[in-house]
């Protein structure tokens, strides 16, 4: 039985990507500079209909995230403080470092990211760091609700293959 807190893999697991990420990411991604304001980012987020915005600085005419900033982080870290988002960067309100993950990265590798870091969304990068996508924590559980169902369909079609058998025989 697995470690409590431990990643649950298969004994043979290894390491596969069966579960591609640029199939579950998101790959229209909302993104900022650095020097845009938090009301920027907010209005942003609101005509996106997204609830967090990757900051990212272009070099040599790639995107590469440097932060990410959520509808979270703008309620705790201006509003609940009474500072004007108009006047302050999303640069001073992001964290100091982004976690991301690769899109050859497995899904376990990204859940275990997320649980170690605490964090619900993550960039994905190509390997030259480039931004490519952001898969969240919804994602993971839409695909994952799907595989679920999959094998509920396993026991379902189970049963009308044995009624099939039966009236075979009888």
């Amino acid at each position: 039985m697995p470690e409590a807190g431990r990643a649950c893999r298969p004994k043979n697991f290894q390491g596969e990507n069966t579960m591609s990420l640029k199939k579950i990411a998101t790959r229209n991604v909302a993104t900022l500079q650095t020097d845009a304001t938090v009301l920027e980012a907010a209005k942003k987020m609101r005509d996106s209909h997204v609830g967090d915005v990757v900051i990212v600085k272009t070099e040599d005419g790639r995107e590469v995230p440097v932060g990410i900033l959520t509808d979270r982080d703008i309620v705790v870290s201006t509003v609940a403080f009474g500072v004007a988002p108009g006047v302050v960067t999303v640069e001073d309100v992001m964290a100091p470092t982004v976690t991301v993950a690769k899109t050859t990265d497995s899904l376990y590798h990204v859940l275990n990211l997320m649980k170690e870091h605490g964090i619900k969304r993550i960039p994905l990068v190509n390997s030259a760091g480039t931004l490519q996508g952001i898969v969240s924590s919804e994602d993971i559980v839409a695909i994952l609700a799907s595989e679920l169902t999959d094998v509920v369909r396993i026991t379902e079609r189970q049963h009308d293959v044995e009624a099939q058998r039966r009236k075979r025989i009888a």
